[in-house]
């Protein structure tokens, strides 16, 4: 016994003559020649679209809600009685395989998610498993879950939320492809209404003080550096230099690290040096107090070493400040690489080397100092020169701050808004100057050409909105200007500045030179 309810069938033809949504389909197990051969005497010319016509099928929704087919895609077919076909017979809209195949999908393409569709690709899916968008440009695009919607077959729809009814037109960027995410458009032309359930209140604003870091860009370096952190002789060979650094947010004051040197590349990071002395078989003491000097000279921009001639005495006395001393880049990395432990039985000569490097180095770095009331060593920022006080690390301010207190009303309050690009009101009643406007044969959608074109089009026949807190402006101003104004003689034109407030002509002029586009919005026009 044959239980099936719901046949498949291919849209014909859907021109209508009557408008009343009837389709012409050909049911997927049949064929046009033999339907029409059962049809005395048929006559291809005369009797489609009549009560003679085997292939009609009446929407089984109701007319209030019109969703016709396009020619070739897929339908459900429903009979009064499927024992007597061709009569009562009705039809819905088939399934499409993915929302970006609605503008059309052939009848093939709509069976992918029913039985007969096991061996049809699958298209994107918009979203994963988990919910979750795979392009966040697509959210909003289609209604959610729960969401009552009309989609039509391109970028317009009307969603129905719990308290929120959208009308959209445009609301992709580009054609919906069942091979591409779709693009949400955020000059869509849109009607929002909307309940909001609690109201939104600004209260008066609050000044408060707030401590903030202050980040600045590291201008200068003094580098450090000892070539042979492995000795164990107390010997040592030395240089120090002063070095520009090119501006980067890498080398704030903010981001500079300690290790920062090893990630900076000479030549492009930093440059010099612009000064620099070196000094062989050197003490570990005495090598540190020769740094030391070097420092204080470029803090203090004088410079009392022995043998020391500068290249520039600008280097130190202009743009120095804020300045970072650290070591070099080679004696960062092979004064922080101790891979083995000092503790092994058995050492070998590189790992007695390492132990050395690593030694050396730290008593370097806790001996290399400006300020010896001070913990910090061999690696510090200094702020600035204070009176000749050394400001060392990085420094924090006290700004005002106002802000705006927000409190939330329990009562609803409901919100109107209409948005596009271009935006015209129009009055059906109303006439300006410039006469009337003409929507004749607009019943069914008002075409780009009639607003762009001659002096009969809706732009040329349409006014500019005018900004209120503009012109209120510009009225103050001139009102300014007249209760104020002198004139040197009676008979001379007035002084253009008035005595008390200063209002001028100036300003009012330079405001009305730029009133097309200041206090005038000529995307929002009215007739």
């Amino acid at each position: 016994m044959d239980k099936q309810i719901i046949f498949p069938g291919h849209v014909y033809d859907n021109q209508d003559p009557m408008m009343l949504g009837r389709l012409r389909v050909i049911p997927e197990t049949k064929n046009y020649s033999d339907i029409i051969a059962a049809v005395p005497n048929w006559n291809e010319e005369k009797d489609i679209w009549t009560s003679r016509d085997p292939l009609i099928f009446f929407p089984l929704l109701p007319f209030y809600l019109s969703q016709t087919p396009l020619i070739g895609e897929y339908v459900h077919l429903i009979y009064q009685n499927k024992d007597f076909p061709f009569s009562s017979q009705f039809y819905i809209q088939g399934p499409f395989s993915s929302p970006m195949t609605t503008p059309f999908e052939n009848f093939r393409g709509a069976k992918k998610f029913l039985a007969s569709g096991d061996r049809i690709a699958e298209g994107l899916s918009l979203k994963d498993k988990n919910g979750a968008y795979r392009d966040v440009k697509s959210n909003g695009v289609f209604p959610e879950p729960g969401d009552n919607s009309l989609l039509g077959r391109g970028s317009a729809d009307i969603i129905v939320k719990p308290n929120d009814v959208l009308i959209r037109a445009g609301k992709t960027k580009f054609l919906l492809s069942k091979d591409e995410f779709p693009i949400g458009n955020d000059k869509r032309s849109f009607l929002q209404l909307t309940n909001f359930t609690q109201e939104k209140l600004l209260m008066a604003p609050i000044k408060e003080n707030r401590i903030v870091e202050v980040i600045k860009v590291v201008k200068k370096m003094i580098i450090w550096d000892v070539s042979n952190l492995e000795n164990n002789q107390d010997v040592f060979n030395v240089s120090v230099g002063l070095y520009n650094v090119t501006p980067s947010e890498s080398v704030n004051s903010k981001n500079f690290n300690e290790d920062t040197i090893s990630k900076l590349s000479f030549g492009s990071d930093y440059t010099g040096p612009l000064e620099e002395i070196k000094f062989n078989a050197t003490s570990l003491e005495d090598s540190c107090q020769l740094i030391n000097q070097f420092i204080s000279g470029v803090f203090k921009g004088e410079m009392n070493l022995t043998g020391f001639t500068f290249n520039n005495i600008n280097n130190i006395t202009q743009n120095v400040f804020p300045i970072i001393v650290t070591p070099s880049k080679q004696t960062y990395l092979v004064g922080t690489d101790l891979k083995k432990t000092i503790y092994d039985s058995v050492k070998t000569l590189d790992e007695t080397s390492q132990f050395y490097e690593t030694r050396n180095y730290n008593k370097f770095k806790d001996k290399i100092k400006l300020d010896t009331a001070r913990k910090d060593s061999g690696f510090f920022l200094v702020w600035e020169n204070k009176a000749g006080k050394p400001i060392i690390g990085v420094q924090s301010e006290t700004i005002e701050e106002t802000f705006t207190p927000v409190e939330f009303s329990n009562e609803d309050i409901t919100y109107s808004i209409l948005g596009g690009q271009k935006i015209y009101l129009f009055s059906h009643d109303s006439v300006g100057s410039k006469g009337p406007i003409n929507l004749s044969n607009t019943l069914y959608g008002i075409p780009q050409d009639r607003f762009i074109g001659d002096e009969n089009s809706l732009y040329n026949k349409t006014y500019p909105t005018v900004r209120g807190d503009e012109i209120i402006k510009l009225l103050r101003k001139m009102f300014a200007f007249v209760t104020g104004h002198v004139h040197p003689i009676a008979t001379m034109p007035p002084i253009p500045v008035t005595g008390g407030n200063g209002q001028t002509t100036a300003e009012i002029q330079s405001i009305l030179a730029n009133a097309e586009n200041i206090i005038l919005n000529n995307n929002i026009r009215i007739n």
